[in-house]
């Protein structure tokens, strides 16, 4: 019997009247709720993996914030390089302060989900995992025996998208050989690239989901940043039985 988790990534909330790509990012946030509320409406939690607003201001995650009232799931938020720390605690004031990283047990498999948020860097969209965070994930990794799952908004791999990949985990080589080192992870989930994109690091599985709202564009070997695209967008199914880990991805018809 399956657990089943359900995955969002890069909502990019903005202020009434501004749209992405021709898109409404709240709007398209709304319809892919409802679509899970009754597609998957067995689902027993919801991460939203990073880039929760889309310039980190205190209106636009309010906005996020009355957004999550009417839906079922339990939820659990995570920072990436389009938020702010400072704006996200003002609003989410019920939430510990700090690093913005924990771990989460369903059955037996423990979710790690990571902060990778790289504030005030040179390179703002790039993310980092600093020293604490690399002891923080070390440890969790060493202190049981049992199937863990891995959550980042950053992705810790090269994968063809060369302006993507030059705003990636600075450190996600290392991340990646720690993660593959305790032999405990099944797989590494990430947003950031709005696309799927799967591959693997010594043994380890790392895969993509795609943006409920814009996408990247399908071109490889660029170092320019086109413009995002109004493809179909959607979010990630988790299925969990400690044995064999399975993502599926939902399209949302908008």
């Amino acid at each position: 019997m399956f657990t089943k988790i359900l995955l969002m990534s890069d909502i990019h909330i903005t202020e009434p009247g501004v749209e992405i790509a021709g898109l409404n990012p709240s709007d398209r946030f709304r319809r892919s709720l409802e679509h899970a509320a009754k597609h998957h409406a067995d689902a027993t939690h919801l991460f939203l993996m990073g880039d929760l607003t889309d310039t980190g201001h205190v209106k636009e995650y309010q906005i996020l914030k009355e957004n999550l009232k009417c839906q079922p799931f339990p939820v659990t938020l995570m920072l990436g390089n389009h938020d702010e720390r400072s704006a996200f605690s003002q609003v989410f004031s019920n939430l510990p302060m700090g690093f913005q990283h924990g771990a989460k047990k369903f059955g037996e498999t423990t979710i790690l989900y990571l902060d990778t948020l790289n504030q005030n860097n040179l390179n703002s969209d790039s993310g980092l995992l600093c020293n604490e965070r690399l002891e923080w994930l070390d440890s969790n990794l060493s202190a049981g025996n049992g199937p863990v799952i891995i959550l980042s908004h950053h992705h810790m791999l090269n994968t063809g998208f060369d302006a993507l990949d030059d705003i990636n985990l600075l450190n996600g080589n290392l991340v990646a050989e720690i993660i593959a080192g305790s032999r405990r992870c099944q797989m590494v989930i990430n947003g950031h690239l709005h696309r799927i994109v799967l591959s693997t690091f010594k043994g380890t599985p790392h895969a993509a989901i795609k943006s409920p709202c814009h996408q990247m564009p399908m071109i490889l070997g660029s170092k320019d940043l086109f413009p995002s695209t109004a493809e179909p967008g959607g979010y990630g199914v988790l299925l969990l039985d400690g044995q064999t880990p399975i993502l599926h991805h939902v399209d949302v018809n908008f």
